[in-house]
């Protein structure tokens, strides 16, 4: 059994986290995954959008059956003051196709709030502005909400962690087509597709610095928080309930998370 579990979209928003771990292919019910193992912590790489990200984090239970869920990885930004490589935790996640929402009670050690919306295509600007509007949002991302209902159903505890990669008012190039069925990204189809367009080039280069930038950040936070197992507090989706590790004295209370 393994204690915590994170949920990516992509391999290259582990590293340089997970550099040194072990790595071994995830295989469950036809679906292949990258996953990377240390002590009591796995990561999996599940790919881009909700429905990869939930099926990432369906493997995992049924193969490892972590105490809690993760969702981690790089999310675009629905405020101004909010800039590349800024880390958020989120306390509410909306799922954007349904409205579920999924809440949390930050404690401990563990400092964050405001709402991640899960989005089911790459957010615009235009987009960004909508969310707002309709949600309150903070963040946007396309996977956290598949991984808390997961969460949810398997009765265990759930956090989310995000590193900003683009800014609110960012123009995004068309990145949603070259996503493949099983969530990976065509790098070189768009390469190509971007060598032709030079009027992306700027924006371009932007979104690859600032997405290292924040997958540095990302990798730091993950260090520092997850690398002894379990954050202050575990807060599982399904009443008030907090666990800590094994010989951890209780400094939080209780705290709570509902559907």
């Amino acid at each position: 059994m393994s204690a915590v579990a994170v949920i990516v979209a992509l391999d290259r928003e582990l590293h340089p986290w997970v550099d040194d771990w072990n790595s071994s292919p995830l295989h469950w019910n036809g679906q292949d995954f990258h996953c990377y193992h240390t002590g009591g912590l796995i990561a999996v790489a599940g790919g881009i959008g909700s429905e990869r990200a939930e099926l990432a984090a369906r493997a995992v239970m049924e193969r490892y059956h972590p105490q809690m869920l993760v969702s981690a990885g790089l999310a675009g930004a629905l405020i101004r003051s909010l800039k590349a490589g800024s880390v958020v935790t989120p306390n509410v996640i909306v799922d954007a196709a349904n409205g579920a929402e999924y809440r949390c009670n930050l404690g401990g050690e563990v400092v964050g709030g405001g709402v991640l919306v899960t989005l089911q295509e790459i957010a615009d600007a235009a987009g960004k502005a909508v969310l707002v509007e309709r949600f309150h949002g903070l963040i946007v991302d396309m996977e956290a909400a598949g991984v808390a209902r997961v969460a949810q159903q398997f009765k265990v505890g759930f956090r989310c962690v995000k590193a900003i990669s683009d800014e609110f008012d960012f123009v995004m190039p068309p990145l949603d087509r070259f996503v493949d069925d099983q969530g990976d990204f065509q790098t070189g189809k768009f390469a190509g597709w971007a060598a032709l367009r030079p009027q992306y080039w700027t924006n371009i280069i932007r979104l690859g610095r600032n997405s290292r930038r924040a997958t540095r950040a990302l990798s730091h936070w993950l260090k520092m928080n997850l690398s002894g197992g379990f954050p202050a507090a575990v807060v599982t989706l399904n009443g008030a309930e907090t666990s800590l590790p094994i010989g951890r004295e209780d400094r939080t209370g209780s705290s709570g998370l509902k559907n």
